[in-house]
């Protein structure tokens, strides 16, 4: 799953010779955005072997029944803010992999939630640097068509949910009037829920006037998930989401 364009840094004023945007209490975003994503990794749910996922994007479009993807964000006095991203695919059975014998279809939802605290460190006319720290809440449900494997043939649904804590930095930078270009990374988990996760992203933005804009990144969000479970309440999640986002952005 699952990112989209994060708050600029103040406009150059020297661009913007009458924009008082800087002098605001508060600064808001809202961006929705999607993720032509790839899901590839291993799931193992109850007495089943370990399953391959490789979801390609073809997939996702073909089989997607239904996804949402926005992100928000609040900014006090250009020092503290908060943002909020929510991320959801519902996926059919949408990938064969071979095992036991026979195949086996997996189909995907999979939820995202990230709820994080910033503060700038660093802030001027053309480059802005925050440090984050707070979750990401993952829902993920599985359903999987066994097609003559030795264990037969049957339905089987399963998933679980946990929340992963997250420290990260982002860096924007402002070249001019018109284009922008943004980073950011973290890491989480930490075997509080999963093992360990981490998300990189990087990308450039357009920017049509001080209101809207278009940006285009590349994501990469792992995450290695074991409830240590045993027997048919075994659940693990170890996948690698990523591919190019594509959304847009209007801040006031």
């Amino acid at each position: 799953m699952v990112q989209a364009a994060d708050l600029p840094p103040s406009p150059i004023v020297e661009t913007y010779p009458a924009n008082d945007r800087i002098n605001r209490t508060w600064e808001f975003l809202i961006a929705p955005y999607f993720v032509a994503a790839n899901i590839t990794g291993t799931t193992q749910v109850g007495r089943l072997p370990s399953t391959d996922i490789d979801v390609g994007t073809d997939d996702i479009l073909e089989n997607l029944r239904f996804g949402a993807m926005v992100r928000a964000e609040a900014l006090y006095q250009q020092k503290f803010g908060a943002m909020l991203d929510v991320a959801y695919m519902g996926l059919g059975a949408s990938a064969d992999s071979r095992v036991g014998g026979g195949r086996i279809s997996v189909g995907v939802d999979q939820l995202i939630v990230e709820g994080m605290l910033f503060y700038r460190v660093h802030n001027s006319p053309q480059t802005s640097v925050d440090l984050y720290a707070g979750g990401r809440y993952w829902d993920i449900n599985l359903d999987l068509n066994a097609n003559g494997t030795f264990a037969g043939s049957f339905d089987i649904s399963r998933g679980d949910d946990w929340i992963d804590p997250v420290i990260g930095i982002r860096a924007i930078h402002q070249f001019n009037d018109k284009w922008s270009a943004n980073a950011r990374g973290d890491i989480g988990g930490f075997g509080v829920a999963s093992d360990f996760s981490w998300n990189v992203q990087a990308g450039v933005g357009y920017h049509f006037n001080q209101t809207w804009s278009a940006h285009l990144q590349y994501k990469a969000l792992s995450v290695d998930y074991d409830n240590d479970k045993s027997g048919a309440n075994r659940f693990a999640y170890d996948t690698i989401t990523h591919g190019p986002l594509l959304g847009v952005a209007a801040r006031f």
